[in-house]
């Protein structure tokens, strides 16, 4: 992912291997370093042949106050505030855990992390029953996952989701409202717990969602918010569990189901239907097979980038302006009050809020990179002078994915032949395409433009 939004915060990853912060940094949500913690409204640069020791930045990830790179050697950094980062910020060597790290998800106050394996670590905290007498990182034993692969890991507030190579739905940690997928009522038994008729209300090790949950069809993205789950099946379905009062989940008026909800395939986002999500505090951000990006959730602050503060508690299309024009979106974050959309062509723009006010007045940094004292209603461009001109996207080049085809794979998210009708398959390499992907995911896929964005590939490299 080369893009991560935080509480009033952003980092982005460049092609260059470098990456980019901005926004609010009073608990060194930049990755400054704590003796440097005033505000960068506009984007500063991480060189990473001086910030992270000479290697490239994979992929980034952030979540409250803190921020996660893993670069393309397989390397864990992390910074910021909270629990959730290793003990202490700074550098993880992939020899930590047993092979080289592929894929981070920030949540609250924990992170997780899958390795090129298929193994999973987590550090933190990601249920509220759980006591914290470590921050260290945690190995998921493979048995909990019925010794399956596992191929994409993510982060709500405080519940974990994994996808296995099947396609199968795992989950864990808090479920006071359904967040897991399963009804908080169902009686399963719990850590140190042999009474099965008391309810969950978090579970610490992985719940199997069965398929039928989702009609039967394999799971390829999942995204979490602060008590809710949005799902991607492969038939492009969405699909939300959990409580949004906010219209976070896009289910309508009734905002609590504890079980997943059909949320909509194609006869809502056109085309091949939903291609993936990003969840914020409050607001929901959807990315359709086409490239456009819808939002549903709170709009205060303008966070849903429709135009105006209006709640949306539905899937509402983006509209189009002088400024935007919605249909070349490759990847999208949400934050606290704010959104970044990341272009095909590597450009990069924000909405929402610019500029926090304290209690007492003083101003700080929002995250959209604008220095505007005003909400930004609709998506607006950051100059690329901004960025030194470097695009911003998983720049990986075929030479480096022939011989990194995991990354390739955490990068594409379990994407595959949904991806729309437009292909690239005479230009590119379908051994490498189908090695990442096939193989990986054991789908058959269909090589669309979108696919090759999230990988990291732009036209020029074709």
């Amino acid at each position: 992912m080369a893009v991560a939004c935080g509480w009033f915060f952003t980092v982005v990853a460049t092609e260059n291997g470098d990456m980019y912060a901005f926004g609010m940094n009073g608990k060194d949500q930049l990755a400054l370093g704590p003796e440097h913690n005033i505000d960068f409204p506009a984007p500063h640069l991480h060189d990473h042949r001086v910030r992270f020791g000479g290697e490239e930045v994979a992929m980034v990830a952030a979540s409250g106050q803190k921020g996660a790179v893993v670069t393309k050697q397989g390397s864990l950094w992390t910074w910021g505030d909270g629990h959730g980062i290793g003990n202490h910020a700074g550098r993880i060597g992939s020899e930590q855990f047993g092979h080289p790290l592929v894929m981070v998800g920030c949540g609250n106050t924990s992170t997780i992390v899958l390795t090129s394996f298929g193994g999973v670590w987590t550090s933190g905290r990601n249920d509220s029953l759980m006591p914290i007498d470590s921050d260290c990182f945690r190995s998921i034993h493979s048995g909990c996952f019925n010794n399956r692969k596992i191929v994409l890991v993510a982060s709500g507030f405080k519940h974990f989701m994994a996808v296995d190579e099947d396609g199968m739905l795992w989950t864990w940690g808090d479920n006071f409202n359904g967040e897991l997928c399963v009804c908080r009522l169902t009686t399963l038994p719990r850590d140190g717990l042999n009474d099965l008729s008391r309810p969950i209300y978090a579970s610490r090790q992985p719940i199997a969602i069965a398929p039928a949950k989702f009609h039967g069809d394999k799971v390829v993205h999942v995204a979490g918010g602060l008590h809710y789950t949005m799902v991607v099946t492969e038939d492009g379905t969405l699909w939300a569990c959990g409580v949004g009062y906010d219209g976070e989940m896009g289910i309508g008026i009734d905002q609590h189901t504890t079980e997943p909800r059909r949320v909509g395939g194609r006869e809502i986002f056109g085309g091949s239907g939903v291609r993936m999500t990003a969840c914020g505090t409050k607001h929901t951000l959807i990315v359709d097979t086409d490239n456009r990006v819808w939002a549903c959730g709170a709009g205060y602050h303008c966070a849903l980038g429709t135009g105006n503060s209006v709640d949306c508690r539905v899937p509402t299309l983006l509209p189009d302006t002088t400024d935007f024009t919605n249909g070349n979106v490759m990847s999208v974050s949400a934050g606290k009050r704010h959104s970044v959309a990341v272009m095909r062509d590597g450009t990069v723009y924000t909405w929402g809020k610019s500029v926090f006010l304290t209690p007492s007045g003083f101003a700080r940094a929002g995250g959209t990179g604008h220095r505007e004292h005003q909400d930004l209603p609709n998506p607006t461009q950051l100059d690329p002078a901004l960025f030194h001109r470097a695009r911003i996207g998983h720049w990986h080049k075929r030479s480096w994915l022939d011989a990194h085809p995991e990354h390739g794979l955490a990068v594409a998210m379990g994407l595959h032949k949904r991806l729309g009708a437009d292909s690239f398959s005479a230009s590119a390499p379908s051994e490498l395409l189908h090695s990442i992907v096939a193989d990986g995911m054991r789908f058959k896929p269909k090589y669309s433009a979108g696919l090759l964005a999230l990988m990291g590939l732009h036209d020029r490299d074709l």
